[in-house]
């Protein structure tokens, strides 16, 4: 069994402090971000965002009010746009309607009641209860599958699979939810740093090779 203390002790002692990591100045935005990113990258999510924002739509009524051509438009940057609109304005609708009332639910309620969202499946499930409900949760992402592999432990394939197979560490580890969240981090700060370090030795081994000819 991977010991997930010592593994965020040291890539704590590697990357520094990572604190409440998910970005969002509040936690519908955060949420709302969640769905935005899936299958896109954060600058993208970040775009829509903004466009959001600026349309006074960033808030849970008004924007499960909108029109929904008018929320295409202004997500049009984050992609999907058949989906993606119609997605947050179910989280909007959702929120507007029970978040209030999440703080009553257990964690495995209040998981359920995400899971029943439209657009909101495991990984973004675990976001929104973590990041904006306080609910302690283990992103299983594939920062963490690539991670976890190699310090060998057993990656199931899916996502459900993944997540019962840690259940026992993440049970010895006792974290904390901030804890939670800043492993998260630090496991995405481990995955990019050694993503762009491939990315180097690959454009040095290119650039070599192109010499050589």
């Amino acid at each position: 069994m991977i010991d997930l203390r010592v593994l965020h002790g040291e890539l704590r002692e590697r990357h520094g402090p990572q604190g409440w990591w998910w970005p969002g100045e509040e936690p519908f935005e955060i949420a709302i971000g969640a769905v935005l990113v899936q299958r896109s990258r954060w600058e993208q999510a970040a775009s829509a965002i903004s466009a959001l924002r600026e349309a006074a739509l960033l808030e849970a009524a008004p924007l499960g009010a909108a029109a929904e051509e008018r929320v295409r438009e202004l997500v049009r940057a984050a992609g999907f746009p058949r989906t993606k609109p119609r997605r947050i304005q179910a989280l909007a609708r959702w929120w507007d309607e029970h978040a209030t009332v999440a703080g009553t639910l257990s964690d495995e309620a209040l998981r359920g009641e995400l899971l029943s969202i439209e657009g909101v499946g495991e990984e973004t499930a675990d976001v929104i209860s973590l990041y904006c409900f306080g609910r302690p949760a283990f992103l299983c992402d594939e920062y963490a599958r690539r991670l976890l592999r190699e310090r060998g432990a057993v990656v199931p394939g899916s996502y459900r699979a993944f997540r019962q197979a840690l259940s026992d560490a993440l049970a010895a580890a006792s974290f904390e939810v901030a804890e939670l969240a800043e492993l998260h981090g630090l496991i995405v700060e481990e995955g990019k740093r050694k993503r762009g370090t491939a990315q180097a030795v690959e454009r040095t081994a290119s650039s070599g090779h192109s010499t050589s000819d």
